[in-house]
């Protein structure tokens, strides 16, 4: 009963109604189906390809990129601080959701990070409350000798780590010189990683490898899908409908509950219009993008906007939507010396036939890793007595400045910059994310499968240089009263003058880890550098270069925050929508502030603590009947 099978009869209630088997939506189904007396239907947009090579081979991930079958492939509007750049947007659009699609990394976010979640209005939302969390969705696998060795991995506390998780972190055994000199490179720079990213009390700063969602029995990605899914699937409490677009939550009025839940209404895969109903609650689960859309349609939001489109008002939260956070990144590439190898070569059909053949025959070879190599870093411009002295100046010149458009904020929007501001005071706290990826990439397309493509004849490793602690902030809103239409999204990149200031800093401290042995003596001297004319030598031009050649990590969160109503939340600590009963909405549109590092960590982490609280409420209370 529980495979994604469209076409058999299935009940007209459940007890949840989950929307979207992606990354939060399939650890939530999970766990409140353990108990055989509670039912659960899951619907999912996209298709379920849990054996599609594309998803289960690592060093394939890109092949997804901008394929409808795979991604939502989202576009921003124009953005006014890129020169009118429009902004691809990767989103999962298959059983796992992004976790089936995205570069399998596996950071952790500092303990500031989640304690500004607490800091927000959300009591139990700290760090020493979510580190459980942390450990429990995944299971830690140590690297071979040879490999701890090679990319200096004993930073890992293996007594912290998640021991029985679903989900299996490892580091790759395949791995080449620029990842083995990376973690050296940074000791070299005064900037080794200070802690395990997982412990209590550390900030991990510094360069390190890091873990990737690869199980290494299989060598194949470890997503939602297959670890959350896969090894439940029969149970008879569970049902997952796949190719199955909501339209919107059924909402009703009620004189003593006021505004309820009831039900929702979807198409499935043959288009014909279907209706189920929750007999306890509905979980939006459909991620940053689609979830606060998915509340629009359904009449939760800005009456202005609604009003608009035509949808019928249900509860007036003009914050639904608005918050919206990401990472925006830019980087540069670097000609390596001849004879080593990159990605790059798979442009030979021969190289790419003997990877293939490698990893089909004995799971071994690049197709069994991504890339592995981050560090975060505070602006080095600032450590010093005069560079702080800069900074104070910065901070002063732009904190009462208006930033936002007066729908997107929220009053809680002050205390947001009052932590972001002690965060970039802190030499402890890193404001950005520097990753290595051993291919070329081109920051000033548009698609994800453009920045990626290699199209340049020389071997390249590329140096991408993404904001931790963003204080621009953005939207999401539908543009008519039908699903079937793409949201408009606008990030508002660079939209706050601190952004583009601290960004192009890093950008410039660039080449001195290109400078820096035992990296050094991998790049090419004289070598060519994309983008063609790269300048750094001044702030001015460095700026330019990062207004010229942005790109998203993928990693959009906050757009139905949660955080009390009175200060712009759409949800609250236990991340019920506020306003209406019997609905929650769990994935990182719930998110605040958006943490430091790749944010899958904090999905997982979320969707555990949230299928806590649902059992919790439901503790003791029996279903009403259909």
């Amino acid at each position: 009963m529980t495979e994604s099978n469209n076409d058999i009869e299935i009940a007209e209630s459940f007890d949840y109604i989950i929307i979207g088997a992606g990354t939060a939506g399939l650890v939530v189904a999970n766990r409140l189906t353990t108990d055989p007396h509670v039912s659960a239907l899951v619907l999912e947009a996209g298709a379920d390809r849990l054996d599609d090579p594309k998803i289960t081979t690592p060093g394939l991930l890109t092949l997804t990129y901008d394929d409808p079958q795979y991604d939502w492939s989202f576009d921003t509007v124009p953005q006014d601080q890129l020169y009118g750049k429009s902004v691809s947007h990767s989103r999962g659009k298959v059983v796992g959701g992004s976790s089936a699609i995205n570069a399998l990394a596996l950071i952790y976010p500092p303990k500031s990070s989640i304690d500004a979640w607490e800091q927000l209005g959300n009591d139990g939302w700290n760090w020493d409350a979510m580190a459980p969390y942390y450990r429990k969705f995944h299971t830690f696998n140590p690297p071979s000798k040879e490999t701890a060795e090679a990319l200096g991995t004993a930073y890992i506390d293996q007594e912290i780590q998640g021991k029985s998780g679903p989900i299996q972190s490892s580091f790759p055994e395949f791995h080449g010189p620029l990842g083995k000199a990376w973690p050296q490179t940074f000791k070299n720079l005064d900037f080794p990683l200070t802690s395990d990213p997982l412990s209590s009390g550390g900030q991990a700063t510094g360069g390190f490898s890091y873990l990737s969602t690869v199980d290494p029995h299989t060598w194949e990605r470890s997503h939602a899908g297959s670890a959350y899914y896969t090894p439940i699937k029969d149970r008879p409490n569970l049902c997952l409908l796949t190719e199955t677009q909501v339209q919107k939550i059924i909402l009703e009025k009620d004189s003593a509950a006021g505004v309820v839940a009831k039900g929702v209404s979807f198409l499935d895969h043959g288009g014909m219009s279907r209706t189920k109903m929750a007999k306890r609650e509905v979980i939006v689960c459909a991620g940053a993008i689609h979830s606060p859309q998915l509340l629009e349609l359904s009449g939760i939001g800005s009456a202005h906007i609604l009003r608009s489109h035509g949808i019928d008002l249900f509860f007036d939260n003009p914050y639904v939507g608005e918050n919206f956070q990401d990472h925006p990144m830019t980087g540069m590439s670097f000609e390596v010396i001849d004879g080593l190898p990159t990605i790059d070569m798979i442009r030979d059909p021969q190289v790419i036939q003997g990877a293939t053949e490698a990893y089909q025959t004995s799971r071994q070879g690049p197709l069994t890793a991504a890339f592995h190599s981050v560090a975060s870093l505070p602006v080095v411009e600032f450590l010093t007595e005069e560079g702080q002295a800069e900074l104070g100046k910065l901070l002063d010149q732009y904190v009462q400045l208006p930033f936002t458009t007066p729908a997107a904020d929220p009053p809680s929007l002050s205390t947001q910059y009052t932590i972001l501001h002690s965060l970039l005071k802190s030499p402890s706290e890193g404001s950005i994310i520097i990753g290595m990826g051993a291919s070329q990439m081109h920051f000033d397309r548009a698609l994800q499968k453009d920045i990626h493509a290699i199209t340049e004849p020389e071997n390249y490793v590329s140096f991408l240089v993404a904001l931790a602690q963003p204080f621009s902030r953005g939207s999401v809103h539908t543009t008519s009263a039908s699903i079937s239409d793409a949201p408009e999204i606008d990030p508002r990149y660079l939209s706050h003058p601190l952004d583009i200031e601290i960004l192009a800093r890093h950008m410039q401290y660039i080449p001195k880890i290109a400078a820096t042995e035992p990296l050094a003596s991998l790049l090419k001297s004289g070598g060519r550098r994309l983008p063609d004319g790269i300048d750094l030598e001044s702030l001015d031009s460095a700026k330019e270069h990062c207004k010229r050649n942005i790109i998203t990590n993928n990693h959009p969160c906050g757009t139905c925050a949660m955080m009390p109503l009175e200060d712009g939340g759409v949800v609250d600590s236990r991340l019920r929508v506020h306003g209406v009963k019997g609905l929650r909405v769990v994935d990182a549109s719930v998110f605040p502030m958006i943490p430091r590092g790749n944010i899958q960590s904090s999905v997982y982490a979320v969707a555990e603590k949230a299928s806590d609280l649902i059992m919790e409420d439901w503790q003791g209370h029996s279903s009403p009947a259909a």
